[in-house]
């Protein structure tokens, strides 16, 4: 960075931050107007596939900025091709007179394994953090932020040369091993919260033996359950698990963040009941398997479209030959921990005829935390404490469902993708299907003729992900056939 665009940064950096810069990290790609700079919120992410994400939605709302030529190497996954296309983004950004969002840029093409590509961000980087951003941020913040930033110099003093890991990930795993220094003090407990220090306590008896019957030779697979501790999965990088997902649904992030605001960071994972609607194909489904998995999470899936009675989920009754305990029950069985994840895909297409009762009723009594954790099983004939398990459902509309439903649920709205959010979502679901074929090292990036044909083909499909899953995956069967003809 020359001495001009230093002096440019220390000029604009106060004028345009009205227009370029983020409520807080959490916050949804759309431009603010808060006095939190984009620099420090970007120096917060963990990870340079979140932070780039965050960082491309934020630019692609500054007007004349040109990015359409930068696309492919910004998301190539090459890591020479992503610092010159960040470097150009910088000189552009400059140009138009957006100081934060070039020192954004800047940030994005440092590589912790060349020391001297972090001069040109390490001194805007730390007099803002002394002076010109101390009061847009907390205590807790400037101590995170200097922790940070502590990080930042060590790297360009060279201790980590060589390394190939992305600057944001040292950063954070260098912050994890401080004790958590910049973490703010756990909040007060309340209640219902849990309160143990000790990891052997963080369990609950499930199928208490003082309130449970006799089990018979049908319910083989349970009389392990009876009196049993049943472990509790604690909640760990939050804002990791936050990062991730952000990179892999650029389009979501404000349903996101309500997703996940009820966690907390060494605390078992407890969620009120979730409503995921949106329309069809738009990775609802995806997003809940990717929410139990990187939360340590099993989800028992059933299947709302093929319900045609309440027995799917409620089970039946302990007379029946053939009975079966609550859907819930069953997930915990299965998985051996207390707070499981029980799925209930497209609820709104279940039956509605009365015959055995309907799936959305039998939903009812295990949405309220009061009357789950002492649910009387008919099948078990027992007693069970069923208030840690994670109820999650995805619609896509809940004009039809009924109203004691709606409001035991927390109706999150996920949105469809857009076409901007196109060279993200390729790069994931490419390297989805590379996994899959167990091809990664052979799969190469998206070219600009293949993104154009492709953005037209999802633009006509309706930005639905499973269409372009399919588009992606035929892109890669025409790659295949070229090769071979060739």
């Amino acid at each position: 960075m020359t001495d001009k665009h230093l002096k440019d940064w220390q000029r604009l950096v106060q004028e345009d931050r009205a227009d370029c810069t983020p409520r807080n990290v959490g916050d949804s790609p759309s431009l603010s107007t808060s006095a939190k700079p984009m620099p420090t919120a970007l120096l917060l992410f963990n990870t340079w596939p979140a932070a780039a994400s965050w960082t491309w939605a934020k630019l692609s709302k500054i007007e004349k900025l040109r990015l359409d030529d930068l696309t492919v190497e910004f998301w190539s996954g090459e890591k020479e091709l992503c610092k010159q296309a960040c470097r150009q983004l910088a000189n552009r950004l400059f140009d138009l007179g957006s100081g934060e969002a070039a020192l954004c840029a800047l940030m994005l093409s440092v590589d912790a394994g060349q020391p001297k590509t972090f001069d040109d961000v390490l001194p805007q980087l730390a007099s803002g953090a002394e002076h010109l951003w101390r009061d847009a941020h907390s205590e807790r913040e400037l101590a995170e932020i200097r922790s940070r930033l502590s990080t930042w110099s060590k790297a360009a003093e060279g201790h980590f040369e060589g390394d190939q890991r992305s600057i944001f990930w040292i950063a954070h795993l260098q912050l994890i091993g401080a004790h958590r220094v910049a973490r703010p003090a756990a909040p007060a407990p309340q209640p219902e919260k849990w309160t143990s220090a000790d990891p052997e306590e963080r369990n609950v008896v499930v199928m208490p033996k003082a309130k449970s019957s006799k089990l018979g030779a049908v319910h083989e697979d349970f009389k392990d359950m009876v009196d049993a501790r049943l472990p509790l999965v604690i909640a760990h990088d939050v804002r990791g698990v936050r990062d991730v997902l952000s990179a892999e649904y650029p389009h979501a992030l404000n349903a996101i963040d309500l997703v996940l605001r009820e966690l907390r960071e060494g605390y078992p994972v407890r969620l009120k009941p979730l409503l995921l609607v949106g329309p069809p194909g738009n990775g609802k489904s995806r997003l809940v398997r990717r929410i139990s998995q990187l939360l340590g999470l099993e989800a028992y899936r059933i299947d709302g479209s093929s319900s045609t009675d309440a027995v799917a989920f409620g089970g039946t009754p302990k007379a029946w030959s053939n009975t079966i305990p609550c859907a819930p029950m069953r997930a915990i069985c299965q998985s051996r921990i207390a707070n499981v994840i029980c799925f209930v895909d497209e609820i709104d297409k279940s039956a509605t005829s009365q015959h055995n009762g309907r799936l959305v009723h039998a939903i009812l009594p295990h949405l309220e935390r009061e009357t789950a954790c002492r649910y009387r099983d008919s099948s078990l004939d027992a007693e069970l404490d069923l208030s840690w398990v994670v109820h999650i459902a995805t619609a896509n509309s809940i004009k039809d469902l009924p109203e004691p439903l709606k409001d035991r649920y927390r109706i999150v709205n996920i949105p469809s993708p857009r076409l901007a959010d196109l060279p993200l979502l390729a790069a994931n679901v490419m390297r989805e299907l590379a996994i899959e074929i167990e091809e990664e090292a052979f799969v190469q990036a998206l070219a600009n003729d293949e993104l154009d044909v492709i953005a037209r083909a999802w633009s006509a499909s309706g930005f639905s992900l499973r269409k372009l899953r399919a588009i992606l995956s035929a892109t890669l069967e025409l790659r295949n056939q070229a090769a071979i003809r060739h």
